[in-house]
């Protein structure tokens, strides 16, 4: 029976004749709407990884003519294969500040929006429909997601596989090739979902799928070649080693390979839950649905489009690493392209059945009443999925975690903006440093910039090849408390820390809270730490654990202003040896009992933990606590709980004192005033 063709409605007929305008103006408002944040997230100290700072220095230093990158400790081709940044290289000449490549990410991902919308337009035929698949990839949360963490070559791959896959469509050959060529480029990963549709056209009735097939296939094949044989031998020395990803499976690439292949059925089952974890499993069972609620579940009907995503997402889940079982990162840049385009092959299969869309694509001129009721559907669905998980109106629900990285700041990250801009000013042009993540994309382009975490957990990044103490350093700023960076601390951070500022004649010349600034051949000219008995204005012995006797303590000043400091002293003393770094938590209470700020840190700012103190000795800590600059004017109890470092987590500490143990733990410091500024 042939389809029946239908006249086209008149808002298939309003939306093809305004098609330009609209899609620019969706793509246009996107990628306006995400570079706001992208700026919010600069302006405030938002960042708080390495990877964008890490290919802002690959890119400058290529523009320079060197591949080393000193964040990385290493040649970065023996890290990732992203060829890519050769083109991305003149781009950032145009423009070398650290947005250049945050935006032109977000442009690249905007973009993607128009395969999208030609991918439709030939599967679903002109008007509402291919639009309504536009605005369905612009809306979907793991696009928004993507654009907003750090920068990664991967992520644009997002819009070349997708022109990839419409050019696949359209039969056009060599647009094909192009497109994966450079989706190839941006990581030696991308060779898996190349490679995987290079397979998956052998069961599509194209006509030329087995050219496609080959052509694709040995794309992938040369890529893999280029980045395993050639790049990593040549250029990594242990620096990195991401098989320790897979211990679950085994301790080398081989043996992995080889326990997947003896049980393909637990490899499977891997793909959905994560026995005995409970916490990973739900997280990968949330990533199915967060990925596919948004698109009303469409992309299941089209399995064979779907299983071009499955590789990649095998070595996600076979993983142990759970921020690779969410949509935050950049792990779905290689994933959404085929949910996407399966979304669409749903589409088509869905409506095919009421012949409302002819078997021949581009003779289709409606989908019909039908399709706009699905795509409305479709639509909703997305809204809906947005305000439950998306990255920009989401209300928590769905997600067992969030996204690490905060988009706008809070009264606390403005308080402590101008405190890292003063220190930034004061750091001035110094081209050695070493720095904590959030300062790193702001100091990426300087000759000779290392990450602090390094120093702090001893290790080269995701490596278990020991990293030196640097040298010839000439400053160091870093937030000891954020809290990306603490759970590297260890008990041999005092030593590697101590090691880096003596080495390098660092003296200490700006505290506020924990963010602290080290210049080299300054005298120390802050205090936060002395050694010897000495009075205690308000004592109050409470001991944790048996170990750690917390004696008092004196607020400094009983006001300060919103955005302020209030600089306090705390008195302790070793009670006996101590097997574990202790963490404290400074909040202040209001009228009602209720927090209205806190903070996590460590005692003795990662540089004096008690397993250094001298036994018996009295130490006092100074420390100047930040006021956010949302906190209401009034009056507050700063009160204090003590824990005990534990892998990830900070665990309680159990005090002797009764009452401290009926107030939940809480050590009452006193009251004090904040004021307006």
């Amino acid at each position: 029976m042939k389809p029946r063709h239908r006249a086209p409605s008149r808002l298939d007929a309003v939306c093809e004749r305004h098609t330009p305008v609209v899609l620019s103006g969706m793509i246009g408002l996107w990628i306006l709407v995400f570079a706001r944040f992208l700026h919010l997230k600069y302006r405030y100290y938002l960042y708080s990884d390495i990877d964008c700072a890490l290919f802002v220095q690959i890119v400058n230093g290529i523009l320079h003519g060197s591949l080393v990158s000193s964040i990385r400790g290493m040649n970065w081709l023996g890290d990732h294969s992203s060829l890519i940044l050769f083109l991305v290289a003149p781009l950032y000449a145009i423009a070398r500040h650290p947005m250049t490549l945050t935006v032109l990410q977000c442009v690249v991902l905007g973009l993607g929006a128009l395969p999208v919308f030609a991918l439709a337009r030939r599967a679903l035929g002109p008007g509402f429909l291919p639009l309504g698949f536009a605005a369905l990839y612009l809306l979907f949360p793991a696009v928004g997601y993507t654009a907003l963490y750090e920068f990664h070559p991967e992520v644009l791959c997002t819009t070349t596989l997708l022109a990839m896959i419409a050019c696949y469509r359209a039969d056009r050959l060599v647009p094909t090739l192009v497109f994966a060529a450079l989706s190839l480029l941006g990581k030696e990963d991308v060779a898996l979902p190349v490679g995987a549709f290079a397979l998956l056209t052998l069961f599509d009735r194209h006509p030329r799928r087995r050219v496609y097939a080959a052509a694709l296939g040995g794309l992938a094949i040369v890529s893999l070649l280029v980045s395993f044989a050639v790049f990593k031998p040549a250029f990594s020395t242990g620096e990195v080693d991401y098989g320790r990803m897979y211990l679950q499976w085994g301790d080398r690439p081989s043996a992995v390979a080889l326990n997947i292949a003896r049980h393909p059925l637990r490899a499977i089952a891997a793909l959905f839950v994560s026995p005995p974890y409970d916490f990973d499993t739900t997280l990968k069972l949330q990533y199915y649905a967060q990925m596919l609620l948004p698109l009303l579940f469409l992309p299941l009907l089209s399995p064979l489009t779907l299983a071009a995503a499955v590789p990649t997402l095998g070595t996600h889940f076979l993983s142990w690493r759970s921020a690779q079982h969410t949509i935050y990162y950049q792990y779905t840049a290689t994933v959404t392209p085929f949910v996407i385009a399966a979304a669409v092959s749903g589409a088509r299969a869905l409506l095919a059945r009421g012949r409302e869309v002819p078997a021949a694509a581009d003779a289709a001129p409606s989908a019909g009443r039908r399709g706009h009721v699905l795509m409305v559907a479709v639509l909703a669905a997305s809204v809906v999925a947005n305000l439950m998980f998306g990255p920009l109106v989401g209300h928590g629900m769905l997600q067992l975690v969030g996204a690490e990285e905060a988009i706008a700041p809070t009264g606390k990250d403005r308080a402590l903006t101008r405190v890292r801009d003063r220190m930034m000013a004061e750091l001035g042009r110094r081209d050695s440093v070493v720095a904590g993540f959030e300062f790193l994309t702001r100091l990426a382009s300087r000759r000779d910039v290392r990450s602090m975490h390094n120093t702090i957990g001893g290790f080269h990044t995701f490596s278990t090849k020991p990293y030196p103490v640097p040298e010839g350093v000439s400053g160091a700023i870093v937030d000891v408390s954020h809290s990306r960076l603490r759970p590297y601390a260890d008990l041999g951070t005092a030593g590697r820390f101590g090691g880096l500022l003596r080495n390098n004649r660092l003296g200490l010349v700006d505290v506020a809270g924990d963010v602290m600034l080290f210049l080299r051949d300054a005298p120390d000219s802050v205090e936060i730490w002395r050694e010897g008995e000495q009075p205690i204005a308000n004592p109050h012995r409470v001991v944790f654990d048996g170990q750690l006797a917390y004696l008092g303590d004196e607020l400094i000043s009983t006001a300060a202003p919103r955005g302020g400091l209030l600089p306090l002293r705390t008195f302790w003393r070793k009670a006996s040896a101590t097997d574990s770094l202790y963490v404290l938590q400074l909040s202040a209470y209001d009228a009602a009992g209720k927090a209205a700020f806190s903070t996590m840190r460590y005692l003795g700012y990662m540089l004096h933990p008690s397993g250094t103190w001298p036994d018996t000795t009295m130490v006092r800590e100074t420390y100047r606590l930040v006021i956010p600059d949302d906190v209401a004017p009034g009056t507050y109890m700063l009160g204090m709980r003590v824990g005990r470092k534990a892998d990830l987590d900070q665990v309680l500490s159990e005090p002797d004192d009764p009452q401290v143990r009926a107030q939940n733990n809480v050590v009452e410091l006193g009251l004090f005033r904040v004021t307006e500024p």
